[in-house]
């Protein structure tokens, strides 16, 4: 779990399967909520949006935390990532167009900025559930939900999900062609909406009292957790699954 502290700096926080760690400092200077993904199990890329709102990077490598690079770029939001495959990255951020760019690591080096459309009006959120897969998620211009996918060829147009979200999606994807996204409501509660394999559950009420976007995460075929911040500016955890 990672989150931006009162002095801007970037936290983190572990479960080792059996207790939750303290938290470590690991320092930049945020000006957004961080992303993360992990590709292979002694990996961990982070991705923040800094003071010259350019993308930056830190890296947990098995052993030890990188220093932080810059990738550049002009972000008006956090930034989303996923990875399709072992040492694959894909970058995500709102432009200063509202449009979404993405940043590719294809193995060997960082791919220029390729624009994506669309009209955003949060940050995105993003996961990969196959090593040709990649879904993308944002508030669109009516306060909705709306996504975009990569088939392993091609990108497809911009869809309409429903929903009236305050701030930005999170998604989680427990299994090959499953999806579980999560957004806040006007109300404050947590809602999710579920991809079945064939089609598009209703919205669901997951309840809670955010007071920030939720994160969602997946480590199996029958769990998924999400985080958001609460009432008090703590950090609250709501799980399914074992």
């Amino acid at each position: 779990m990672f989150a931006r502290g009162t002095d801007q700096q970037l936290y983190h926080k572990w479960w080792n399967g059996r207790n939750w760690s303290d938290w470590e400092n690991l320092g930049g200077t945020l000006t957004s909520a961080p992303a993360a993904v992990s590709w292979s199990p002694n990996r961990i890329d982070v991705f923040v949006r800094g003071t010259d709102q350019a993308l930056y990077h830190i890296w947990w490598n098995g052993s030890s935390w990188s220093n932080w690079e810059s990738l550049g770029g002009t972000l008006t939001s956090s930034p989303a990532v996923s990875s399709l495959r072992t040492n694959q990255l894909d970058v995500f951020v709102r432009g200063t167009n509202n449009q979404l760019y993405k940043k590719t690591w294809n193995g060997s080096r960082w791919e220029d900025w390729e624009n994506l459309g669309g009209s955003l009006t949060s940050a995105p959120a993003a996961v990969s559930w196959g090593s040709n897969r990649i879904d993308v998620f944002a508030k669109g211009q009516n306060d909705n939900l709306i996504h975009k996918w990569w088939n392993g060829s091609n990108w497809s147009d911009w869809e309409g999900l429903g929903g009236t979200l305050v701030g930005a999606p999170a998604v989680a994807s427990t299994r090959a062609n499953r999806l579980d996204v999560f957004v806040r409501g006007t109300d404050n509660q947590l809602y999710k909406r579920s991809w079945n394999g064939s089609r598009w559950v209703n919205w669901q009420s997951l309840g809670g009292t955010l007071t920030s976007a939720p994160a969602a995460v997946s480590w199996g075929p029958n769990r998924t957790d999400v985080f958001a911040r609460g009432r008090n500016q703590n950090l609250i955890h709501s799980y399914r699954g074992r």
